[in-house]
């Protein structure tokens, strides 16, 4: 804990002990609210944020930058890594992290909190999943400042946002969210309807599918000022149209933690892949990241993991040989684990009825993803 713990200092001269905890007395918060978050070394996140996935140093910059002055959207395609980079900050800087996954039926009860029936047929408060959030902030600085360990602060991820029709939801909380002197909202639900102020070093962080772009913009503008926007998307194809290298060995290392994991004997078939093998299955992904005029997809870098990781597990299960059968069990697993996450409507505008010809013309061998891709346009599948 830093030395410029003001509010926590000046409680403790006073005589006055914060409580071990504020479930029970949300106005109490105010007393320890103004304490700062404290910051890692800087150079440090980035290479731990950098290393926990494959991330452009613009986007981990951008990032560090939003999340030391208030909340954060992390936006982009699915596969990209948007959570496990929130969970990997939140750690960076010793934050506690509250992960909940919107629901298109959220309202202002689900957010901030309502009244319920007790087990004796009264009425009692129900906190919401924002209150709660920064309920568990306070006892955590309050926990780490009597105790000098534990997470200094806690946050809230919410995790495929744009599920959720955010304005009806978060409605009291756009003044609170402002931060500064406006940083507070009334329990309207508790009685006596305190007021509940909201950390400083508090913090919610949001993952939206970029393909659902048109829910940021649909955000009231009072909310999006609440969050700064930072795009995380799948590096662009090297010059020769393949996926970066260093993105596919990134792949093929993570591909190799989650065998290690949940199918050990299948880890050695990846070894068996020599750089011939890597380089079309660089080749592949390249052409669906941007096929030209055909269109593309911006397919994230945890898909192909996915990829790596069924093709080692399918020869496993089928006794095949992933080098012998290379192609054979790379069309399987497009079909198994790619193609499906492009079954939607974003997808169908952005790629045209000549991209499943395309992509059998540049690669032969994959008759049952291209197929699968013709249905899908068509509506067939």
């Amino acid at each position: 804990m830093s030395e410029n713990t003001g509010s926590l200092t000046s409680l403790g001269k006073g005589g006055i002990v914060p409580p071990d905890q504020f479930d029970d007395v949300p106005e109490r918060v105010a007393e320890i609210a103004s304490t700062p978050l404290d910051l890692p070394d800087l150079s440090t996140a980035r290479q731990r944020l950098m290393e926990s996935g494959y991330y452009a140093e613009t986007e981990i910059n951008e990032l560090l930058t939003s999340i030391v002055l208030g909340h954060v959207i992390l936006a982009g395609p699915p596969g990209t890594g948007k959570t496990t980079l929130a969970q990997t900050l939140a750690r960076t800087f010793n934050a506690g992290l509250q992960i909940e996954t919107a629901n298109p039926e959220w309202s202002v009860f689900d957010t901030v909190g309502t009244q319920t029936l007790n087990e004796k047929g009264g009425v009692k408060s129900q906190h919401g999943i924002v209150t709660a959030a920064i309920l568990k902030c306070a006892n955590s600085i309050v926990s780490r400042a009597d105790t000098g360990e534990g997470n200094q602060t806690h946050w809230l991820l919410i995790d495929e946002m744009n599920r959720a029709e955010i304005d009806r939801a978060f409605g009291p909380l756009f003044t609170a969210l402002a931060g500064g002197s406006a940083s507070h909202m009334v329990l309207d639900y508790v009685d006596g309807r305190p007021v509940l102020a909201i950390p400083e070093n508090f913090r919610i962080i949001a993952t939206v599918n970029e393909y659902d772009a048109r829910f940021v913009q649909s955000m009231s503008a009072a909310l999006r000022r609440r969050f700064a926007k930072v795009l995380v998307l799948p590096p662009p194809n090297d010059d020769d149209g393949r996926i970066p290298l260093a993105e596919l060995d990134n792949a093929f290392s993570k591909s190799k933690e989650n065998l290690g994991r949940n199918f050990l004997d299948a880890v050695a078939n990846l070894d068996l892949l020599d750089q011939a093998h890597k380089d079309k299955v660089r080749a592949v992904f390249g052409f669906f990241r941007n096929s030209g005029s055909e269109g593309g997809v911006p397919v994230g870098t945890a898909v192909i993991i996915d990829v790596m990781s069924y093709m080692a597990s399918y020869a496993m299960v089928t006794g095949g040989a992933v080098d012998a059968e290379f192609e054979k069990i790379l069309d399987h697993a497009l079909m198994a684990r790619l193609i499906p996450s492009l079954e939607s409507d974003s997808t169908r505008i952005r790629l045209s009825e000549a991209f499943p010809n395309a992509l059998l013309k540049r690669f032969p061998f994959l008759v049952g993803s291209s197929a699968r891709i013709t249905a899908f346009i068509n509506g067939s599948d």
